[in-house]
């Protein structure tokens, strides 16, 4: 399931169970009985990636038409059967323009400008439009604010958006009631970021870009993205960030290319393109020898933190304040190379470089390795599923693997993963993926 960004509408269409919002990610479905967003359809559950030119909701099924223009016809969805079928609507009865959706709602029209400004005073337009058979509701798309639905009677309205600020995330963090994902912006293009919320079950969604902070939050790359109970910490090219997830006041540490963050009783560590800091429960910055170490990936392994570095792995003993090369890795210069992603699968610390997988024994401390699949691209992150399995993600996909006997399956981009993999979390249910394309959640 990948939820992305949903907020620019190229059509709607409505009948008298759901509304159907044709985005530039994905088709969203609207369950107007229980006020509630089903799970997204995008591409890689058959979305066309042609723009839609018009929808047409099916009356006689839970089914929605799409003209895909250019000569391309149409194709039909069925919700409950999940199938797409090209073919010809029957009638085009629900579909409004615009224009014609404003005339016959003049509040609306006259209150235009107050609801297509958003909470940073963006102005948006309306791009699509339908009626509904049963009540005086209008259902307007809009090109950034996702779907407002209005009574054309008495001009009420209420902004009914879904998915995350932009379609590119560069980390995630699960926490009880969903997961956190912190949005990236892609290069050359001016984006919204900022931190989106995403339930469990898809169901609903909630985003901040900063409303407490004057300018919103200003960072262009989410590098790591931690909870700490109603704290979310992240890191970017700014520093680490510490946001209050409640009321989004925030607070940022000038750590500049801060990669990756880990919490162990002694505080929350920070590792940056530059060294290794700890800040403290007080709030202040400690910084650990050596300087001018690239820190790629941290780890804490009960009361050990564990340091991916651009020159190889280290670590920090309990109560020391210097990085220290582990014994065993002294005597193998070729494992002295960037370490790509960290992980620990049960009592084994794992770890990518760009090659190769490995895992240490926990009884005899000796390095084990297999080479990582050509399939994978590059390696980004790594992730421990409930179930025992390793997941590990790369720019051309997502694999599966498992340790001991080396085999690995990998799902790859665009057609089970849509983009490249940045971060990976687990929680007791789930497998969260952070892509260039959306958030992915795998069962």
């Amino acid at each position: 399931m990948v939820i992305s960004d949903f907020s620019d509408v190229q059509a709607v269409a409505a009948s008298s169970w759901f509304v159907y919002a044709a985005t530039t990610h994905g088709l969203l479905i609207y369950d107007r009985v229980s006020r509630r967003f089903r799970i997204p359809v995008t591409t890689i559950d058959g979305y066309p990636t042609a723009r839609v030119e018009r929808a047409i909701a099916d009356l006689t099924a839970n089914a929605v038409w799409l003209d895909l223009g250019s000569g391309l016809g149409y194709v039909r969805y069925d919700v409950d059967g999940r199938v797409w079928t090209p073919g010809t609507p029957s009638s085009t009865t629900g579909t409004l323009s615009v224009e014609a959706a404003l005339a016959e709602a003049p509040l609306v029209d006259a209150l235009r400008a107050l609801i297509l400004t958003d909470r940073r005073l963006r102005t948006r337009q309306f791009t699509a439009a339908a009626a509904t058979p049963d009540r005086p509701e209008i259902f307007f798309g809009t090109n950034g604010l996702g779907m407002v639905r209005v009574d054309k009677q008495t001009g009420e309205w209420e902004v009914l958006a879904y998915g995350l600020l932009a379609p590119g995330v560069g980390a995630v963090a699960p926490v009880p009631s969903g997961v956190w994902a912190a949005t990236t912006a892609a290069a050359g293009r001016a984006q919204r970021r900022g931190l989106s919320w995403v339930a469990r079950d898809l169901s609903a969604t909630s985003s901040t870009e900063g409303g407490r902070a004057a300018l919103g939050f200003s960072f262009l790359y989410a590098r790591h993205l931690l909870a700490d109970g109603d704290d979310l910490w992240l890191a970017s090219e700014q520093g680490v960030l510490r946001v209050d997830s409640t009321g989004f006041q925030s607070r940022l540490w000038d750590l500049p290319d801060a990669t990756c963050l880990a919490r162990s009783p002694r505080g929350i560590w920070a590792g940056t393109r530059h060294g290794l800091s700890l800040i403290t429960a007080n709030e202040w910055v400690q910084n650990l020898e050596p300087r001018g170490i690239a820190i790629t990936n941290l780890l804490v392994a009960g009361d050990t933190l564990w340091v991916g570095t651009s020159s190889g792995l280290a670590y920090v003993a309990p109560g020391r304040v210097d990085i220290t090369i582990p014994f065993e890795l002294r005597e193998r210069p070729s494992l002295r190379v960037p370490i790509y992603a960290l992980a620990s699968l049960q009592d084994t610390i794992v770890m990518t470089t760009e090659r190769e997988l490995f895992w240490r024994d926990p009884a005899t401390h000796a390095w084990t390795g297999v080479p990582l699949p050509p399939a994978l691209g590059i390696p980004t992150a790594l992730a421990a599923g409930s179930d025992g399995a390793l997941w590990i993600g790369g720019t051309r996909g997502l694999a599966q693997a498992e340790i001991r006997s080396g085999l690995m399956h990998v799902h790859s981009v665009p057609f089970e993963i849509p983009a490249p993999v940045r971060d990976l979390a687990a929680d007791r249910d789930y497998l969260w993926a952070a892509t260039d394309s959306g958030l992915v959640r795998i069962q």
